[in-house]
């Protein structure tokens, strides 16, 4: 009985002292905090385009001044090789852009990025990787999976390449699968007509073998790199409403026309920020501390990096 009587003045005294952890805080004692430019771009001396996203941080306490995130009246430069050229904004994609030709991105440059909105200016510097990889060999296979609506045919891909000897890489595979298929065009039974049409699907990689998208050769210098298991699914059958609302189902016989693989040598930062940008959407522990995502834009926000790309097409 002894112990009842002193543990109910402690629980009490605990209940209490709870009260006193919630305190309010007045408006004016908060810091204060703007809005920051936010950039993301990655250039590749493959790729057929130079893109730049330029948008707006929210504040963490208040409202941006902006009806939206997206920054339409900025200047965006970006110089390297002893050239410089300003990228235009597109309203259709929503982005600054600049075709490859008119400004070429060469393996092993330095590149500078600036971005200023009359109000904020960043900058951000990055050097595109000198080597591509060798892509020594791969499987494309076939798979019938169930899902929900029924069986699905699946094709899966798996690749190895050999590590660029002597020198620190971070790598990152993707692949994508050209496909011809059917659609029917028309608005009634009687008129329908196969049409066949062409489109790129991408291919998604499984990670529960403990292999990634992203690696590196952090102790596995010079080594073989073997990717994921990655899978795309094939267009199987078309429902279509004609104008009477009945339904049909037609076969859509899709046809591999090429599948599309490739390695890309990144710079560091293009691999911390990618993985940084995983771990926070892969937390699923409300009690989890969130993980800084990685950031070189001087002056705001974001990403802006580099990749040599390698690239290797299977026609069947």
């Amino acid at each position: 009985m002894k112990t009842n009587i002193f543990v109910l003045p402690i629980l009490l005294t605990g209940l209490f002292a709870c009260d006193t952890l919630i305190t309010e805080i007045s408006p004016e004692d908060l810091p204060e905090t703007t809005s920051k430019l936010v950039v993301q771009s990655f250039i590749s001396p493959q790729a057929t385009r130079i893109n730049v996203v330029v948008t707006e941080s929210i504040p963490l306490f208040g409202e941006s001044g902006s009806s939206t995130s997206v920054i339409k009246n900025a200047i965006v430069k970006m110089s390297g090789g002893g050239k410089e050229v300003t990228l235009l904004y597109d309203s259709t994609s929503q982005l600054y852009t600049i075709e490859k030709m008119k400004f070429p991105i060469v393996a092993s440059e330095t590149y500078k990025l600036s971005v200023s909105d009359g109000k904020r200016s960043v900058t951000s510097i990055c050097t595109v990787p000198t080597n591509q990889v060798t892509i020594k060999s791969y499987v494309i296979d076939t798979a019938y999976l169930s899902r929900r609506n029924g069986p699905d045919t699946a094709l899966t891909v798996k690749m190895i390449w050999q590590d660029i000897p002597g020198e620190s890489n971070y790598y990152r595979v993707r692949a994508n699968m050209d496909i011809e298929y059917s659609i029917l065009e028309g608005t009634n039974p009687d008129n329908f007509e196969e049409k066949r049409v062409r489109n790129r699907f991408s291919i998604r990689w499984d990670d529960n073998s403990g292999r990634s998208d992203f690696q590196n050769d952090v102790n596995l210098d010079g080594t073989s790199f073997t990717s994921p298991l990655g899978r795309g699914f094939l267009p199987s059958s078309l429902l279509y409403t004609s104008s009477d609302g009945t339904k049909y189902y037609a076969k859509q016989k899709p046809k591999l026309i090429a599948m599309v693989m490739e390695v890309n040598n990144t710079e560091k930062s293009y691999y911390e920020y990618h993985q940084s940008l995983r771990l926070n959407e892969r937390t699923d522990n409300p009690f989890a501390e969130p993980v800084l995502v990685f950031n070189n834009i001087l002056g705001g926000l974001g990403c802006f990096a580099a990749y040599n790309n390698k690239q290797l097409i299977y026609n069947p």
